[in-house]
């Protein structure tokens, strides 16, 4: 399950090791095995790494670009 959050500044980007400032959006993800049932981890993505890896995307819309983690 997909969850786009706001940090309070104690969260740590699971692929870059960057702590998320205070107020920043991150993508917090479930993570899943091989098998794909869910390992009961979540990992935590920074908006650069989420569009990176695909999980967040950049949309126009009427004079204004918005962010989505449900592309």
């Amino acid at each position: 399950m997909r969850r786009g959050c706001i940090s309070l500044g104690e969260i740590q980007c699971t692929k870059c090791n960057r702590i998320v400032p205070y107020a920043e959006r991150y993508l917090a993800i479930d993570e899943e095995n091989g098998t794909g049932t869910k390992t009961g981890e979540s990992a935590h993505y920074c908006v650069e790494c989420a569009v990176q890896k695909g999980y967040a995307t950049y949309t126009k819309g009427n004079s204004e670009q918005t962010l989505s983690f449900f592309p």
